[in-house]
């Protein structure tokens, strides 16, 4: 047979039906649905762009994840000219809630501010590998924060150094005799600062909630995490009502303005006063999964108010699993959680509001 471009099938016409976008098929109820199913918000605004359809549908958008994008701060020709600039805002801004000089990342209600019905909304900070307290590239830190107005619980694992090894029979003997599970001062001090930098970090991811769930009165879930997955604050449905009920309020029932003022020049919540537990084991063999944890470490903190001291801190009504991480990583996470919290040997301690 004689193959030419005139029989060829690719030359054959379409009809003009199948030119049109099918979309304009769908009726608006079901394209919300599509919608929410690709969660990115920046893909959403990019299709808030595509047709007056889209756009007005979009905002009806309710489960959001949005990475946020650091700020490029522009650069200055001089200290001198940049110590003039920081003194002329301090005299000119004088309202406590205009101060953002720290801000490392773009405001997601400026990104969201057509989303009026978003329900659940996921951010994600850029990575800051300042604001962990790690030395060495084997130290390991997770974190997990619940708020409402103010921090509720926070929970801590970490360990010097997380390694798979081949596993022997007999290397769990040694974690039964807790006269071993004794940290040295310096170990202490390295835990304590963990300690403040992951309440540090979560409370500036709960000063930004602050804002956010002024402008979005639909919210019943927000997870803060970041782009290194180490820690993440979570606040559901009545917990953002109480924070949105207080941030109304001021300082009739909610923050003082002193304390307002205080948050707004630190650019974090401030942190209750704080009961904390601390379960400490030098060398914890996970078997299951056949990592070695070496100076694993769990910490449970709850505001004192809350009657945390010698009540469930062993897990019972407290959510020690939940950290960040994949589904490897989850796995891990939960066994190390359940083999620390077998050690009888703990550590109580108190901290200040800060």
């Amino acid at each position: 047979m004689k193959f030419s471009r005139e029989n060829h099938p690719g030359n054959e016409k379409i009809p003009a039906s199948d030119d049109q976008d099918h979309f304009d098929r769908l009726p608006d109820h079901l394209l919300p649905l599509i919608f929410n199913k690709i969660l990115d918000g920046k893909t959403l605004v990019r299709c808030l762009t595509v047709s007056k359809r889209f756009n007005s549908l979009i905002p009806q958008t309710d489960a959001v994840f949005l990475p946020l994008p650091p700020l490029r701060k522009k650069p200055t020709s001089t200290k001198l000219f940049r110590s003039l600039c920081r003194l002329l805002h301090n005299i000119v801004v004088n309202k406590p809630r205009d101060s953002h000089k720290n801000v490392l990342y773009h405001s997601p209600n400026d990104v969201l501010k057509g989303f009026k019905e978003l329900k659940s909304l996921h951010l994600e900070l850029p990575s800051c590998k300042a604001e962990s307290g790690l030395t060495g590239k084997d130290s390991f830190l997770k974190w997990k924060a619940e708020f409402g107005s103010n921090l509720r619980s926070c929970v801590i694992l970490g360990a010097n150094s997380v390694k798979r090894e081949k596993i022997w029979e007999n290397d769990n003997l040694g974690k039964e005799n807790d006269n071993q599970n004794v940290l040295s001062d310096e170990e202490l001090k390295r835990r304590i600062v963990w300690m403040i930098s992951c309440l540090i970090a979560a409370s500036a991811r709960h000063y930004l909630l602050k804002r956010v769930v002024s402008d979005f009165s639909c919210l019943s879930n927000v997870v803060v995490s970041d782009g290194d997955k180490r820690g993440k604050v979570v606040i559901g449905g009545e917990e953002i009502a109480e924070l949105r009920a207080n941030s109304v309020n001021g300082g009739e029932g909610g923050d003082s303005w002193a304390d307002v003022a205080t948050e707004s020049s630190l650019e974090r919540s401030l942190i209750p006063d704080l009961g904390m537990k601390m379960w400490y084991v030098p060398r914890m063999v996970l078997p299951t999964c056949g990592w070695v944890m070496e100076g694993a470490t769990l910490v449970v903190i709850r505001p004192l108010d809350h009657g945390m001291m010698g009540k469930g801190l062993d897990g019972g009504d407290c959510d020690l699993m939940g950290f960040d991480g994949d589904e490897e990583e989850r796995e891990i996470f939960g066994e190390a959680v359940s083999e620390i919290v077998k050690t009888k040997k703990t550590y109580v301690m108190e901290m200040t509001s800060f």
